[in-house]
């Protein structure tokens, strides 16, 4: 066997080995489905519909067209492809310091991200956040930090927290210190040197939230 032979041999593996890999255009995209179905443009032009696009657990996105999509076909074949990434130039922030980490879209411009920070800084932007729990509360901030993972600033015109189920926690919360509150005395603050007597108005579940009560 000459040299010509074994490259002709070798040929259909070789095919195989340089079709593992690829770089698309992503065209249009499936969503209906439990994983995300892809069509893209391939080499010369050569149209791939049905990629199954993979995904990590936890984090779901759905790309513009025209990104680019890195590929892997399974023994070569170009009807069986996974898009094991999808990248887009157009809208990648740039402004990051080595080691940080974003969570970005389109609508990006450095004032619309979650931002994870050097010195262990959390910082969420945005024109406006709502956050829904349990539909008893729901709060309206137009900016929203964390710093050093130790302190909290919402910066907001508006913040809500209204509804039956918030009433309904708030009375499961404050009613563990009504008891306490109804019990307390001030040690040593009077005239005498004694203490001072329980609080002239007790708290309740009807005045806890919106009555002020101090011992006298």
């Amino acid at each position: 066997m000459n040299l010509n032979d074994f490259k002709r041999l070798i040929r259909p593996l070789q095919n195989k080995i340089f079709l593992l890999l690829g770089r698309a255009i992503l065209k249009a995209i499936d969503n209906s489905e439990g994983t995300q179905k892809i069509q893209v443009i391939a080499l010369n032009n050569e149209t791939i519909t049905g990629m199954e696009r993979f995904q990590e657990y936890g984090f779901e996105s759905y790309p513009f067209t025209e990104a680019e999509v890195a590929a892997f076909f399974l023994n070569g074949n170009r009807g069986h492809g996974i898009a094991l990434c999808v990248h887009d130039r157009r809208y990648r922030p740039k402004d990051l310091s080595e080691g940080e980490v974003a969570i970005y879209t389109d609508e990006d411009s450095s004032d619309f991200r979650i931002h994870l920070k050097r010195n262990r800084i959390f910082d969420i932007k945005g024109d406006q956040k709502i956050e829904t729990l349990d539909t008893s509360k729901t709060v309206i901030t137009p900016i929203e930090t964390h710093t050093n993972a130790t302190e909290h600033i919402i910066d907001s015109p508006q913040v809500s927290l209204g509804g039956a189920n918030f009433a309904a926690l708030r009375t499961l919360i404050d009613s563990r210190f009504i008891t306490l509150f109804n019990a307390h005395v001030h040690s040593g603050v009077t005239g005498g040197g004694a203490n001072t007597g329980v609080p002239t108005v007790v708290g309740s579940e009807a005045n806890q939230a919106t009555t002020r009560v101090k011992g006298i």
